[in-house]
């Protein structure tokens, strides 16, 4: 499984942006809450591989700020890889391989389940961001408790993965996904039982990252897709987690 090109060659746009939530902790993962603790709607996070950067934390905030509890653990452990880790292969098949893998991030994702359950919320949705969109599908098809996910501009998300999700899925892939996958992917998902509540809105007109560390939100039109994903988000979460 390999990254592909349209993850190697933009790199994170410098941002700043002043945090409303409460970094903690969760067993020895460092992690970012934002919203109200004792939501009935939780939200587990995974980030892109550039770990907690301003706009993913900015989009923490946006979603906390309308009624979800929000969870976003560092699951690279302060270690995000960087564009030159990018330019090498073999560093990013060892980082697939450990850091990246399922297998290491496996218990964030049942510790986060459990820890936003405990907190009062009665459903937990979680949104990956490019490689994050590669553990959604695997936590959708591997776990039990998550009402659905989102996959942002996602990566290394495969035309055998759509069949094996056990939960609705919304993608919002950008013009450099393969379109075709993600349609035929989607007409594959109509035949579940929750076919019906599964979403499919592309950005044919922004770049992978977008809505990540690669987005440039000072750009007006950046900012405004990227808004309107959020809207998506939100819509999608909002038809499977009674308020």
């Amino acid at each position: 499984m390999s990254f592909p090109s349209a993850c190697c060659n933009t790199p994170p746009v410098v941002a700043n942006y002043t945090t409303k939530g409460e970094y903690g902790k969760l067993g020895d993962y460092d992690c970012y809450f934002a919203g109200k603790k004792g939501s009935k709607r939780g939200l587990f996070i995974n980030y892109d591989v550039f770990g907690f950067h301003p706009n993913v934390l900015q989009l923490c905030d946006i979603l906390g700020g309308l009624g979800f509890y929000v969870l976003l653990p560092d699951l690279l452990r302060g270690v995000p890889l960087t564009m030159a880790d990018l330019g090498k292969p073999k560093v990013l098949e060892e980082f697939m391989r450990n850091a990246g893998s399922w297998d290491a991030s496996k218990g964030a994702f049942v510790q986060g389940l459990e820890h936003l359950r405990n907190s009062g919320a009665t459903s937990v949705g979680i949104i990956g961001f490019c490689w994050g969109g590669r553990h959604v599908v695997t936590a959708l098809e591997k776990l039990d408790g998550f009402v659905g996910g989102a996959i942002v501009h996602p990566a290394m998300v495969n035309s055998d993965d759509f069949d094996k999700v056990r939960a609705p899925l919304m993608a919002l892939p950008s013009k450099d996904e393969d379109k075709q996958m993600y349609k035929n992917g989607f007409e594959e998902l109509k035949a579940k039982p929750f076919g019906a509540q599964c979403r499919l809105e592309s950005f044919e007109d922004m770049t992978h990252g977008f809505c990540g560390a690669r987005g440039d939100w000072s750009d007006p039109v950046v900012a405004k897709r990227a808004n309107d994903a959020i809207q998506f988000l939100v819509s999608f979460f909002d038809g499977l987690m009674p308020k």
